[in-house]
């Protein structure tokens, strides 16, 4: 298996889909030489939120960046051995962590739609100070990254109503005093009105309702 490159100084290990991490459980010759790569590599924080593999100056490439939900920055994404070594990194206990994300908050593009699960792009847009890097669905579009927005915010909600003690069902609109004979305040005030104009009561005293009066018939 040819899985190396000869430059002028020295023999080269390119890691490309010959040697991703998949195939290190079909050849025991790319697990050999995969297994040599991940004990020796370097992990360090990178920026916060990323780790970087730094795998020697005779590996290409040598350097590698794996996000928190473990996939790599190159063409292997989460098939490529440093993602295997962020892990092997991490199993050894003595170590140091990326920050913590907060919910709804993104250092990068994730890779898939957390709503449907559809393949997600970057979308600048979107982009902010506190919600991170913006991104949409290639099925969902902008729609998912709200959705999945307004779920993070319940989410919130609901854990500090319950950390605070406070039942939301007692915020509830409701009447303040209980109303009496029947009234309901939530009414359709046209099903209570008449189809007719309210006529006015008559007043034999007003000029104003007084009846003109008719000259008498003639017959002739």
């Amino acid at each position: 298996m040819e899985t190396s490159i000869v430059t002028a100084n020295r023999t080269m290990v390119v890691l490309d889909r010959k040697l991703a991490a998949s195939q290190a459980r079909l050849s025991a010759e790319v697990k050999q030489i995969l297994t040599s790569l991940i004990t020796e590599a370097v992990v360090k924080i990178f920026r916060e939120y990323f780790y970087r593999v730094d795998f020697g100056p005779g590996v290409y490439p040598q350097f590698h960046v794996v996000s928190h939900d473990m996939y790599c920055t190159c063409a292997l994404e989460a098939d490529c051995p440093a993602v295997t070594a962020v892990k092997y990194y991490l199993e050894k206990g003595v170590c140091e962590y990326v920050k913590t994300i907060c919910p709804g908050y993104f250092p990068a593009v994730p890779h898939y739609c957390p709503v449907c699960d559809s393949k997600a792009y970057y979308e600048p847009r979107l982009s902010s100070r506190k919600r991170g890097v913006g991104w949409r669905c290639a099925t969902g579009g902008t729609a998912c990254y709200w959705k999945h927005r307004g779920i993070v915010l319940q989410v919130a909600y609901a854990e500090k109503w319950k950390r605070l003690g406070i039942d939301p069902e007692t915020f509830k609109v409701g009447p303040i005093f209980p109303f009496k004979d029947g009234y309901d305040p939530e009414r359709d005030p046209e099903s209570l009105c008449s189809n007719r104009m309210p006529v006015a009561p008559h007043n034999s005293n007003n000029p104003h309702n007084k009846q003109p009066i008719m000259a008498p018939h003639l017959s002739s």
